[in-house]
């Protein structure tokens, strides 16, 4: 199943889930110095995050979702990201 960067990072955000920016762009075919470019640094997208500290770089405190430690583990490679989608809770109609 292909997603889109929106869908990921909707997953992740609900989800409460951390991956890395080289998760993320291996996955996409993208490059994970552009990936974020151009995208708000809020909330949703916080939950993308460098390998280095787990944390979104160049965010603001205000911009970080502050539940982004509530789980320790990372998603940190392509294939993790994978297999933690077909997995993921998708949200549910009201």
């Amino acid at each position: 199943m292909t997603h889109s960067l929106d869908q990921i990072v909707d997953l992740l955000s609900r989800n409460r889930q951390r991956a890395t920016y080289g998760a993320v762009a291996d996955l996409m075919g993208a490059n994970p110095r552009k990936l974020m470019g151009g995208r708000p640094k809020d909330h949703p997208n916080s939950w993308v995050v460098a390998e280095k500290d787990g944390k979104p770089t160049g965010y603001q405190p205000e911009e970080v979702d502050p539940a982004l430690i509530v789980r320790m583990r990372v998603i940190n490679t392509k294939e993790d990201l994978e297999a933690w989608l077909t997995t993921a809770k998708l949200p549910t109609a009201t």
